[in-house]
């Protein structure tokens, strides 16, 4: 049997390895075309084209790995199917089952790899596509200052022993952070209000024109210190105040502009806890990082429902093969985005969204592989 399984992998990896370069080859082909004039127009030097191309591949790699398994096992057992090949194994007693057994463990082994390329390698890549095309192609200055506005950020905190002595103060307050602009170039942001809460009260309130990052802290610019107790208020003006309580940083202000694409699974989990902390919604952001595990797993899924399917393709030519890999293709990363878009409108649960089209080709290369001809 240790022979036999060395055949069919081989097999199986020969066209898993010429689609893959194939699918490479196309994709950047393709963008190479749509993208010349620019390229010309803006006179990109060859070495940054290929640089670009080069950080391009792992993404293209991820994205059309399930298609070249599907394709992949699609001819690799079809062919056996084709030549009679499956017929004389399962005449010697061997199951079906067994036969497909090393496509099915294969896809499994690859489907762990390419979860790992996609944590290690693609982030890093994209990081560096992302930054090439910034700068040499759509000719964004370096040292453009990213803005943001409208900024809301909150977060719980517990009083400080004074505080929670006072009668209609308790142990735990929440703080709510406004702001109207943020330059991430200068680390300084502009009309803040920074208000505490007890319960629905506000006890303290903070109102600054801007606000500086330095020396690892927070510093408040002209404005007003405000305290409520006991029905009234005391208003403090200050030239530069201080603030070394505040929960955030400017990473935090500024990751939510990285697409989830240039973070690893590590950073995104990162980034949604810290998200969630500052009262933002971080449904978005899980369908991203649930995408993350259930993507790569497609790769040995659509395996599990391609193999069976291609044993009853006794006399299909190579055409059909393609064919079927396009529909299948299409149905599944089309069941994905929707999945996707649905979980981030809030109608599917964002775990359920992203893997809805898993669990729904799951199922059903179940059920292909039970219907096969044994």
């Amino acid at each position: 049997m240790r022979l036999l399984d060395r055949y069919i992998a081989r097999k199986f990896l020969f066209v898993l390895g010429f689609a893959v370069v194939a699918f490479i080859s196309i994709f950047i082909v393709i963008d190479l075309v749509e993208r010349l004039s620019d390229y010309i127009d803006r006179d990109v030097p060859g070495l940054v084209i290929a640089s670009y191309y080069f950080y391009f591949v792992p993404y293209i790699v991820v994205l059309m790995f399930p298609i070249a398994m599907l394709l992949a096992s699609l001819f690799s057992i079809g062919q056996l199917s084709k030549h009679n090949e499956l017929t004389a194994m399962k005449a010697t007693g061997i199951s079906l089952y067994r036969i497909l057994a090393p496509v099915l463990l294969l896809g499994l082994v690859l489907s762990l790899g390419m979860m790992l390329f996609a944590e290690e390698v693609v982030p890093v890549a994209n990081q560096r596509k992302a930054e090439i095309k910034d700068h040499y192609i759509d000719r964004l200055p370096q040292n453009l200052p990213a803005r943001l506005s409208n900024i809301y950020l909150q977060d719980h905190f517990e009083a400080s022993p004074a505080a929670a002595a006072q009668p209609a103060a308790t142990s735990r307050r929440s703080r709510r952070v406004f702001i109207g602009f943020y330059n991430a170039e200068a680390k300084t942001a502009e009309k803040v209000s920074i208000q505490d809460y007890d319960s629905v009260f506000i006890v303290h309130r903070i109102d600054a024109n801007t606000l500086h990052w330095r020396d690892n802290n927070w510093h408040a610019v002209h404005g007003y210190e405000r305290t409520f107790a006991n029905g009234s208020e005391v208003a403090t003006k200050f030239d530069t105040l201080p603030l070394a309580n505040l929960f955030f940083t400017p990473e935090v202000l500024t990751k939510v502009q990285r697409d989830p694409e240039e973070m690893s699974y590590r950073e995104l989990q990162a980034f949604i806890r810290e998200l969630t902390n500052n009262g933002g919604n971080p449904e978005r952001w899980l369908v991203d990082l649930y995408l993350k595990i259930s993507f790569p797993f497609a790769n040995f899924i659509i395996v599990l429902f391609g193999a069976p399917l291609a044993v009853g393709r006794l006399r299909s030519s190579g055409a059909v093969g393609v064919a079927l890999t396009l529909v299948i293709a299409f149905l599944y990363f089309g069941t994905v985005k929707t999945g996707q878009t649905l979980a981030q409108n809030g109608t599917f649960e964002p775990m359920f969204g992203a893997w809805m089209g898993n669990a729904i080709f799951l199922v059903a290369g179940i059920f292909v592989l039970i219907r096969a001809r044994k």
